[in-house]
């Protein structure tokens, strides 16, 4: 993959980690957020009054080198190293600070991540991703520092542009463990159409309202587009997007219609999960899904973009179209496929940047992730690359590839909500320029779930979580997508939940509900 990789399905994240994934709420009321202004030094690294520039240089005496942990999806992007040379041009300049940018596979991250944070290898900052209870077991077990005495001296900026309130749902057992990307905090369910088809065979996407409403759509292409599969489905399903419920962090026990009165219940017993195992297997068998949907390792992105398909499910939510024509190459429509968009505490922490408990210098760290959202130069080297090398300035705040250069060989790429705030960053030229603020009305206007800010801390049930993953990776994706009739698998699925122990994980995460509730009452 080698788009700018803006915005891409977040939830992605959790169908990968354990996983899924993203993308991006904004407080663009600032001069910092659009692009078109610089940051002092002593803003950009959160001083205070009580800690003003002096103590601020005292900090950044001597100069350091951090260690940055970066997932990349897909490729390595070739001027990797480019980029990070620009990077310490300005870092060095603002806070002393060399950047060593290590860029992991989306595939190995997570191991990877434990590995070096167990072992005490050179790291200092660290993306989490929230998704299977990733960020809260990198707490609870001290593989990430506690940063809140941090954010109020170096980081104050950062945690501004997320605003207290959500920051709050970054808590854990009191403490903030990690800064969560600027990102819609809020999401509802979509299917994502390529625009040319939608318009050669004349398909009315106002008339599409919910799931039920795809068959005729999947029936046109199938009959009308040989070798264009009607749904791609990939590294996830179409079945993890197409939900009415909190997932509560790792899915395993659910709370159903975002409230339940707090009630926990097992998603893959319900009526629910059961019928949409029914119309995906019908879809499957009318040739509507790719055949090699259970094993293939290949994005749905990926999969529009190589012409193999015609549209794919996913979370809909502001910038997400603009950010998915920039990885498919390819001119997209949307339809909403439930009414309400809800946020929940998966929306919030999609991800989040964290200090490794092993840096040698956390002040330097929050400083950096403090310039990655606050500084537009810092936001769109991340975002973008190099003017003039990966990107150019469209108007005045927005920003396109060079000539000659798009999707396909343009030399620097990253999803762009990796880097904190994209909205720091110029918008790309598919993007209303003030995409920023629409997010941050988006967000406004959403539902909240019941249980927004609760964070599952799996650290009791760790054994069982491990078991439990095991059992969807040889069940999900062959259900999920349909290959199999869910008439026996899914019996047996279950069956082989209950035994890994997804009752007791159950109990465990209604305890800590509970808990919860009575702690914010």
């Amino acid at each position: 993959m080698k788009g700018k990789m803006k915005y891409v399905s977040l939830m992605l994240v959790a169908g990968l980690i354990t996983i899924m994934l993203a993308a991006c709420s904004s407080n663009n009321n600032s001069s910092t957020s659009n692009g078109n202004s610089s940051t002092e030094p002593s803003q950009s690294t959160g001083q205070t009054a009580e800690d003003p520039n002096a103590a601020f240089q005292e900090a950044i005496k001597k100069p350091y080198e951090l260690t940055m942990a970066l997932p990349i999806f897909g490729a390595m992007p070739p001027d990797m190293q480019a980029v990070e040379a620009e990077l310490n041009k300005i870092t060095q300049a603002k806070i002393n600070t060399t950047v060593k940018i290590l860029p992991i596979s989306i595939g190995a991250y997570g191991q990877q991540m434990n590995l070096m944070m167990s072992s005490g290898e050179k790291l200092d900052l660290a993306f989490a991703f929230g998704a299977g209870g990733f960020y809260s077991s990198m707490a609870t077990t001290g593989k990430v520092l506690p940063i809140d005495e941090l954010i109020g001296k170096y980081g104050q900026g950062a945690a501004d542009v997320i605003g207290a309130d959500y920051m709050k749902g970054a808590m854990i057992n009191g403490k903030t463990y990690g800064v969560p990307i600027n990102n819609p905090f809020s999401s509802k369910t979509a299917i994502f159409m390529r625009k040319d088809l939608v318009e050669k065979y004349n398909i009315d996407i106002s008339s599409i309202k919910s799931v039920a409403d795809l068959d005729a759509v999947f029936k046109t292409i199938k009959e009308k587009e040989p070798g264009v599969s009607p749904l791609a489905a990939g590294l996830t399903t179409p079945v993890e997007y197409m939900r009415n419920y909190d997932r509560l962090g790792d899915g395993f026990g659910v709370l159903p219609g975002f409230d339940n009165g707090l009630k926990v219940v097992n998603l893959y017993e319900s009526q629910e999960y059961a019928d949409l195992l029914n119309l995906v297997r019908g879809w499957y068998k009318a040739g509507y899904i790719n055949k090699d949907a259970a094993t293939t390792q290949t994005t749905v992105t990926d999969l529009m973009k190589a012409d193999k398909a015609f549209s794919y499910i996913a979370m809909g939510k502001p910038g997400i179209l603009a950010a998915d024509q920039r990885l498919t190459g390819k001119e997209m429509v949307m339809a909403e496929l439930m009414p309400d968009a809800y946020s929940t505490t998966n929306d919030l922490l999609l991800g989040l940047w964290t200090i490794a408990q092993q840096s040698e210098n956390p002040e330097r760290a929050m400083m950096l992730i403090n310039l990655m959202y606050t500084d537009p130069e810092v936001a769109n080297l991340l975002v973008w690359g190099i003017e003039g090398k990966h990107y150019v300035k469209v108007g005045d705040n927005q920003a396109d590839y060079p000539e000659g250069i798009n999707a396909s060989n343009v030399g620097y790429t990253m999803q762009n909500w990796v880097a904190g705030n994209p909205y720091a960053a110029y918008a790309s030229i598919n993007d209303d320029p003030n995409i920023g603020n629409l997010v941050k009305e988006y967000n406004a206007s959403a539902k909240k779930s019941k249980a927004l800010g609760f964070v599952f801390n799996t650290e009791p049930v760790k054994n069982e979580i491990t078991a439990l993953n095991n059992v969807m990776d040889q069940y999900r994706k062959v259900l999920e997508t349909g290959t199999v009739d869910s008439q026996d698998k899914l019996p047996e699925f279950i069956a082989k939940l209950k035994t890994a122990g997804i009752e007791k994980v159950i109990a465990e995460k209604q305890k800590q509900l509970d808990a919860w509730a009575a702690s914010n009452q």
